[in-house]
């Protein structure tokens, strides 16, 4: 089944509106930053709609970069352990643990914790390699690359983004639309996960204005889920996905942007069901 083109360049337009409004309140240097990574998401944007399938979700990179700015810290042991890879046996399980170890690398290389992303690039080629992918770290040693480079920040920024780059490429021309979508939803609730379990540690008003925004992206991924809501592969993860929606329905609005605000209760409820769906997928 292909997925509409309609609610592909929804999901782009909510990752870029979330970049807009991410700048805001940075300086200069950051609101560059951030469109130049609103720009990546776009670049490979065409009029096809499969090709917009497999070049239009945004990377793990880009979504931890939002919450970084935010003053999102590192905390060792939030993220999914490395060590859990091998319990990983069925297509889906390895497939949407690999978008949560794809975030978690991130993750450890934005927070300039090269040894532990050192570990989630061991975990990322296993299940690559387990999935049919081993070609994409054989054609490139994007293994050996990482180790080399564990001393440059920008250097293992790099080589992740090639690599999600040649995983998006090879998604596309083995038309693997339900693991990309995997791989996606994977990712994006362990990021979410990582912010709603880490906002007592930083800027808690500007962390849950970063996770209020995250409205828009669930609603435009429960627009393309739907498609396969009765597949029993997605079956249960669209009905949790679909709990977590109604409690981001229920945020007030402000402005005429009509920007979500997120209060105390709101935030709880959403930590919460975020850490029952991030639960379900890793353990």
């Amino acid at each position: 089944m292909k997925l509409s083109f309609y609610c592909f360049k929804n999901l782009l337009f909510a990752f870029t509106l979330i970049s807009i409004f991410s700048c805001s309140s940075e300086n200069t240097e950051e609101a560059s930053t951030n469109s130049q990574d609103s720009a990546a998401i776009l670049v490979n944007d065409t009029s096809s709609p499969a090709q917009d399938f497999f070049y239009s979700l945004p990377s793990p990179m880009v979504m931890v970069k939002v919450f970084k700015r935010s003053g999102l810290k590192y905390v060792d042991g939030i993220a999914n352990s490395p060590n859990n890879v091998s319990k990983y046996s069925s297509t889906e399980t390895k497939t949407l643990n690999l978008g949560v170890y794809s975030a978690d690398l991130a993750y450890a290389v934005i927070n300039k914790q090269s040894q532990q992303a050192s570990k989630y690039m061991e975990a990322v080629k296993k299940l690559s390699d387990d999935l049919g992918m081993s070609s994409l770290f054989d054609s490139d040693d994007f293994v050996k690359r990482f180790k080399e480079n564990l001393n440059n920040e920008d250097s293992l920024i790099a080589i992740v983004a090639a690599l999600k780059s040649e995983m998006d490429i090879f998604m596309k021309d083995n038309e693997k639309e339900k693991q990309s979508l995997f791989i996606f939803i994977g990712a994006w609730v362990e990021n979410l996960y990582l912010a709603t379990q880490l906002t007592k540690d930083a800027d808690k008003e500007k962390v849950a204005m970063r996770i209020a925004e995250q409205k828009f992206v669930l609603n435009s991924l429960m627009n393309v889920i739907t498609n396969y809501q009765n597949e029993a592969e997605f079956k249960d993860l669209y009905l949790k996905l679909n709990e977590l929606k109604s409690l981001f329905d229920n945020l007030s609005v402000q402005g005429d942007e009509e920007r979500p605000v997120m209060d105390e209760l709101n935030l709880k409820a959403i930590t919460e069901k975020t850490s029952i769906i991030r639960k379900q997928i890793t353990q």
